[in-house]
């Protein structure tokens, strides 16, 4: 139980580090996006086909796809998946392809997770992506674009997306 609200104090602590280096500010640069990341939870994960997703409404294809899912001795150590026992009591990354997915410079991180989780805001404070988005609902200020809508309407969520990216010439 210490140990846990070590970790999760150590956590913060770093987010509120990164807040204070990195921007949230719209990237300058017309950067076209070309490699893109997604960090979900497990749940999520299982309901959607991102990849599907991201290839009919973007064209964008490759998706690297992390999620989160709560450690269970039942689950097999993944490349897909991270969970809190992949992080010290310092809140230090331990599992090395998800140090690996955090220091891909994605041009676009999407950030597919509604609510508050402090393992998946670390990583997406943590991540050298160049645009994040995500739900308005989980803003931790490191998105660059918030998307305001219901968990479950997936479809709007990236149509909102497109049409924010198209604005802001990432297409």
């Amino acid at each position: 139980m210490l140990k846990a609200k070590l970790k999760n104090h150590y956590l913060n602590k770093k987010i509120v580090q990164f807040s204070k280096t990195k921007s949230s500010s719209v990237n300058s640069s017309n950067q076209k996006i070309k490699t893109v990341g997604i960090i979900t939870s497990d749940n999520f994960y299982k309901a959607h086909d991102f990849s599907e997703i991201l290839t009919k409404k973007l064209q964008l294809r490759n998706p690297k796809i992390y999620s989160y899912r709560k450690f269970s001795k039942d689950h097999n150590k993944s490349y897909k998946h991270f969970s809190e026992k992949d992080f010290n009591w310092k809140g230090h990354v331990l599992d090395s392809s998800l140090q690996s997915f955090l220091e891909e410079p994605f041009d676009l991180l999407i950030c597919y997770y509604p609510k508050k989780n402090i393992f998946m805001e670390y990583a997406e404070a943590s991540s050298e992506a160049t645009f994040k988005v995500g739900f308005s609902d989980a803003n931790t200020g490191f998105f660059n674009l918030d998307i305001a809508c219901d968990e479950d309407q997936v479809d709007l969520f990236f149509e909102e997306m497109k049409k924010y990216l198209k604005i802001l010439h990432k297409f």
